[in-house]
């Protein structure tokens, strides 16, 4: 007797969005995940439907190979995974691939378990009036169980963790999953110790830097509902929960949360979606909520509780202004004597200084003496950074070295003694700074001199004192406390301030508001200087008022008039090839096609301000939907019409957020 035979549509993850039929001798059901042959490998996959009549010859319709027995895909899941792929305009096979991101962990059992203390042992903490407050706000919210975003918006060193903290132990004592996402991979071993602290478990992580196997045990875990509280960076948003109950983005302004290559996406933006098809709450953090953020709360669409003391109602730190105009520094100082003078003052009181200059390395540029060359990537369109301790030159974007000891002008051949190097980085302010305070104890906060599994000693270090003077870039900005900590210098305010960048004045305003929210934590005075060349900058002035809802008014305003985002609509298709004659021909081809639609502008093709990168020349257009309609149907009309080149790469980026 035959065995009966059903065939069913698969959705492989694979960078496809096209689904295959396949065949099998027992019936599925839709959202099985399997593993099928394609083009001569295996790959998994998840049953999308059944199909009785199968357009191909059913003799050619190739067999399932298995079937998973771990996890099946709900309609949650699927629904998930169309809506950010259809908004991103990524295809759904690597939408799937990011949603099931390991193969051995769906088809093998696993041998090797890490063990997890699962048993809660909730630490109290003592919360203050607006605290409670807030807790009793989120808690109500909670309790309706369907989707709610809620802002806690704190000043720095105002609790906002121990808020959100009550809202997991809420979420923890009906047996739901809860997932906090942090912008740095870095940030989580040291906040994994804070969950330990309190809710006495060990917390599931999942990032880029953890091992194979751990990502398969916590993968296993979070199928399987025994992972309680999850700790990721942004990929872990895409993880398949099957009991979650509450999504956390700590620091949500962050940059971090936008995903630049392969598949482009925010992050933030698809937790709030995540959040609304789970029909669960999500908490968006921060003591500087991006403007999104804050129009969405404007237009009701976000709620928002408000922390606007700090924990024991200490007073913000002072902030001062140092026009570097008229300090008249000598070559290679960056140190104003106005900030030296305060350095002094804090050393003699036994107290900490931070000083925070956004750029890794020593010097930013290397010049030939001979013939003025600027020593640049072989890969990409960018200056190669003098990184001192490493001795080399580094590409930032690619990897890409130098040894400064052997290094010679590509253009000239001049040898190593004919350089100069331009601008300031991190290296060199530590070079200036252990000059002029000889017995200090200095310390680097960076990528570069801090590893992810060294940041937890490190802060401990700075914590218990052992060092005088920290010297760091974005890294230290992410919510450390530092008891002993009361004096913070900004070295080159205006740094983030230069260039094209729409949202220059907002990155540089949240940035170097978090740096000034280090400073006097506890019971002693903090004091904030900012060197800038252009103090009267609007932007400066608003730092030094510490007015953030002024600043955000204004800056909406400026948005409003040129219909920009959160506004109106931005997207960017970005061109790229190993070939620049072949780029530019397909940008030049690719404009022929460009539907002629009112209120939609396309600007370009222009290069990308990296043109250069990784290898490929690089060309943008940019579109601007100054109604906010539907910008990806407009460009889904666009490109689909074009015969594209396999030699050209089209990747579309909405809601841009580096314009590089």
């Amino acid at each position: 007797m035959t065995k009966k035979q059903y065939f069913v549509n698969v959705l492989l993850a694979y960078n496809l969005s096209k689904e295959f039929t396949y065949k099998i001798d027992q019936y599925l059901e839709i959202g099985s995940i399997v593993k099928v042959p394609f083009r001569a490998k295996s790959y998994v996959g998840v049953v999308t439907a059944h199909l009785k009549n199968p357009s191909l010859e059913k003799s050619k319709v190739k067999k399932i190979i298995s079937i998973s027995d771990k996890f099946l895909f709900k309609a949650k899941h699927f629904k998930f995974l169309e809506w950010v792929s259809n908004y991103n305009l990524i295809e759904k096979g690597n939408i799937l691939k990011m949603m099931l991101p390991n193969n051995e962990v769906f088809f093998k059992d696993l041998r090797k378990k890490y063990e997890k203390n699962d048993e809660l042992k909730i630490r109290s903490v003592k919360l203050n009036k607006e605290q409670q407050s807030a807790v009793s706000y989120i808690s109500d919210k909670l309790k309706e169980k369907k989707y709610h975003t809620i802002v806690i918006d704190g000043v720095p060193g105002s609790g906002k963790t121990e808020v959100y903290f009550r809202a997991i132990e809420e979420n923890l004592s009906l047996n739901f999953q809860v997932l906090i996402l942090f912008p740095e991979v870095a940030l989580t071993s040291e906040f994994v110790k804070r969950i330990k602290n309190h809710f006495g478990i060990d917390p599931d992580v999942w990032h880029s830097k953890i091992s194979p196997s751990q990502k398969k045990d916590s993968l296993e875990r979070i199928m399987s509902g025994k992972a309680k509280i999850i700790v990721g960076a942004r990929s872990a948003l895409f993880l398949p929960f099957d009991k979650l109950g509450l999504i956390i983005i700590d620091e949500e302004h962050d940059g971090s949360y936008k995903q630049e290559e392969k598949g482009i996406y925010q992050a933030r933006d698809m937790a709030v979606v995540r959040a609304s098809i789970e029909k669960i709450s999500l908490l968006l953090v921060s003591a500087t909520p991006s403007l999104e953020t804050s129009y969405n709360i404007l237009q009701k669409k976000y709620d928002k509780v408000s922390l606007n003391y700090k924990y024991q109602h200490i007073p913000f730190p002072k902030v001062e202004i140092v026009d570097m105009k008229k300090e008249k520094l000598k070559k290679d100082e960056w140190i104003s004597k106005t900030l030296k003078i305060q350095i002094e003052k804090n050393l003699f009181k036994n107290k900490q200084i931070l000083l925070f200059i956004n750029k890794r390395g020593y010097a930013p540029v290397i010049i030939c003496k001979a013939c003025g060359n600027k020593i640049t990537c072989k890969n990409c369109s960018s200056y190669l950074v003098e990184h001192l301790r490493s001795k080399n030159l580094l590409c930032h974007h690619c990897g890409y070295k130098l040894d400064t000891f052997k290094l010679e002008c590509p253009s000239c051949k001049n040898e190593d003694t004919n350089f100069i190097d331009y601008g300031v980085g991190i290296e060199k302010v530590f070079t200036e700074v252990s000059r002029l305070f000889p017995t200090a104890r200095i310390c680097m906060f960076s990528s570069d001199h801090v590893k992810s599994d060294d940041i937890t000693k490190k802060v401990d270090q700075i914590v218990n004192h052992e060092f005088d003077i920290i010297i760091g870039t974005q890294l230290i900005t992410k919510g450390y406390h530092f008891p002993l900590l009361t004096c913070v210098g900004i070295i080159d305010a205006d740094m983030t301030l230069r260039g094209g960048d729409m949202r220059a004045a907002e990155k540089t305003y949240q940035l170097l508001y978090q740096v000034a929210g280090r400073a006097g934590r506890e019971d002693a005075d903090g004091s904030v200087f900012i060197q800038s060349y252009y103090p009267e900058n609007e932007t400066i002035i608003s730092l030094k008022e510490m007015n953030r809802n002024k600043f955000y008014q204004t800056e909406l305003n400026y948005r409003k008039m040129s219909q920009l985002p959160p506004i109106g609509k931005m997207a960017a298709v970005i061109l790229s090839g190993h070939k620049k004659n072949e780029v530019d021909q397909t940008c030049l081809n690719l404009l022929k096609y460009a539907p002629d639609i009112p209120e939609i502008e396309i600007y370009g093709p222009a290069p990308a301000p990296l043109s250069r990168l990784k290898g490929n020349f690089r060309q943008r257009f940019l579109i601007h939907d100054k109604k906010a309609r539907n910008i990806q149907k407009f460009i889904t009309n666009w490109i689909g019409k074009y015969p594209q080149n396999s030699k050209v790469n089209i990747t579309v980026d909405i809601d841009p957020y580096n314009f590089i």
